[in-house]
């Protein structure tokens, strides 16, 4: 196991390119870094100073190699499977996580409804399906999706009758539940929120922009950091964020909330997970100028953020989930301003070539800004 006695050990969950920041953060604090992955060439295995290859979203072996390491801390970044085995594992030991409630209520899309009614948050109307007794509903639009994918995967804009059969069976595709969730659709422009929380004291870090392409083909296709808010709807945010990491009963780490604005400033929370969002740790890098994996790491060892940030600049995330979104690459590729980690990703693409969720995406880059919105 290597010579490790004086240093604090952290298992981190997942050795991706959404955990690679988290991996150096930790190995800069000088903690002994263990990276789980079932990708036994994942480039997070490189980096590390042990790598274990083994299945993280099985919470028991993660368990019994935590205890066998006697690790002081754990944590991941960007994955719901990751999140649910940290808060499994550090209950288990006493170590500064949620619990294991709190992830399955941030992950089951179900279960994140159901507590959000209870705790009279704003969010859309909805009524829980299953896919072998489906009741068709009398109004359009709506959103069918799935209550335990995320990235978009499995989720459907319905506009009528004849494109629910659709529906369902991309659900059946990208889910292993029988219940799903219809909503009502609500038009808005979208934003997500970044907090951190130590011992149950939160702060908000970051309130994101998320551009979507055009109904009925939606899918996040960019984000702008800071999203451009006036002082008001910034307060009432503020409030809502703050009954929702009470009522999920969130202690630590990151929180990742999307919600909707409407035209008439009503505010209504899509869902939440109790981890940091994709891509953000980046842009709240570049934007900000703080380390988002940091704070995490912090929280983890019980340090609690009590810092008032203010973003230097304006930062992009682009998706290539579209012939339109390479275009718009191939125009950004040559500017200063870029930044891709993973350019050998991003190729020539079909001219008719349509994503249907994130995670089907060819790439995603940064453009940084000079000055923000």
């Amino acid at each position: 196991m290597g010579n490790y006695k004086l240093m604090r050990k952290v298992f981190i969950l997942g050795g991706s390119q959404l955990q690679m920041d988290l991996i150096l953060e930790a190995k800069k604090m000088f903690f002994y870094t263990i990276v789980l992955d079932g990708d036994k060439n994942c480039i997070g295995s490189k980096w590390c100073d042990e790598f274990l290859h083994i299945d993280f979203s099985n919470k028991e072996l993660v368990l019994e190699k935590a205890l066998e390491y006697k690790i002081d801390m754990i944590l991941t970044s960007a994955t719901e499977l990751g999140n649910v085995s940290a808060c499994y594992v550090g209950e288990a030991m006493g170590l500064n996580t949620n619990t294991y409630e709190t992830a399955l209520l941030t992950t089951n899309k179900l279960l994140m409804k159901e507590t959000l009614v209870r705790s009279s948050i704003p969010t859309a109307n909805y009524k829980i399906e299953s896919v072998s007794n489906f009741k068709e509903p009398q109004n359009f639009p709506i959103i069918i999706k799935p209550i335990d994918s995320s990235g978009g995967r499995g989720l459907s804009f319905v506009n009528s009758k004849e494109e629910l059969n659709q529906a369902i069976k991309k659900i059946s595709k990208y889910s292993k539940e029988e219940k799903f969730l219809v909503e009502e659709y609500i038009q808005g422009e979208q934003y997500s929120i970044e907090t951190i929380s130590c011992k149950g004291h939160h702060s908000i870090i970051a309130i994101t922009h998320e551009f979507f392409r055009e109904v009925p083909n939606i899918i996040e296709k960019k984000h702008y950091i800071p999203a451009s808010l006036n002082t008001n709807l910034k307060e009432r945010i503020s409030k809502i964020v703050e009954n929702i990491l009470n009522s999920f009963k969130i202690k630590f780490g990151a929180c990742h909330i999307e919600l909707k604005i409407t035209s008439n400033n009503e505010i209504y929370i899509i869902e939440l997970a109790s981890r940091t969002g994709g891509m953000r740790t980046e842009m709240i890098n570049l934007s900000y100028g703080i380390n988002f994996s940091q704070l995490l790491l912090l929280s983890s060892l019980g340090v609690e953020f009590k810092n008032k940030i203010e973003p230097s600049r304006g930062v992009w995330c682009k998706f290539i989930v579209d012939t339109n979104m390479f275009e718009e690459y191939l125009e950004d590729k040559n500017k200063k301003n870029i930044i891709i980690f993973e350019p050998n990703q991003i190729s020539n693409i079909k001219q008719d070539f349509m994503a249907n969720n994130l995670h089907e995406s060819l790439g995603y880059y940064y453009v940084i800004g000079e000055e923000y919105l």
